[in-house]
């Protein structure tokens, strides 16, 4: 299947923005732009990891409590995503964006499942695993228009590895 260049364009045109993301972060647009790179970076210990799971939860939030009800996908290259601390932050979140609403336990449950098919989790244990999903990822970008948000924790976890293995360059990687 061949696409034109209207076609592409139209197509990366319809993929959802992440406007408003986190005002307080990114004060002059809302958000990051279409292709935009933003690298959170500290020390151990300072928040990192407890942003990305902000952001993320703020994507695939539904509208109706102030999120973006966009598909993100989640790279977690050190197996060290928390998903019950996912899910709290995903509750607590509902819970004040419905507190005006009275719902069921069980519509809540229900809304707590439509966030969590939003979001996409792959496990990276390599450098060149890595590589390859993100290679993958452009089809799953093409494929799905509603995917808006990419997060990638930590793009340093193979730096100590790689380097004990001698530094094999990207390129040799891809080969």
């Amino acid at each position: 299947m061949s696409e034109s260049g209207t076609q592409l364009f139209a197509r990366l045109e319809a993929r959802r923005c992440l406007k408003d993301i986190e005002p307080r972060l990114f004060p002059d647009n809302g958000g990051p732009d279409h292709g935009e790179v933003v690298e959170v970076y500290g020390a151990e210990g300072t928040g990192k990891t407890e942003l990305l799971y902000h952001l993320l939860c703020r994507c695939v939030l539904p509208k109706e409590t102030g999120g973006l009800e966009v598909d993100v996908v989640f790279v977690d290259t050190d197996y060290s995503l928390d998903m019950s601390r996912l899910v709290s932050i995903l509750d607590s979140k509902l819970s004040s964006g419905f507190s005006t609403c009275s719902t069921s336990a069980g519509s809540d449950e229900a809304v707590l499942r439509s966030c969590l098919s939003r979001l996409l989790v792959v496990h990276c244990s390599s450098s060149s695993q890595l590589l390859l999903t993100l290679h993958f990822l452009e089809t799953t970008l093409s494929s799905r228009p509603s995917l808006a948000l990419l997060l990638i924790d930590s793009i340093s976890a193979f730096y100590w590895s790689d380097r004990s293995e001698g530094g094999v360059s990207l390129s040799k990687q891809e080969e």
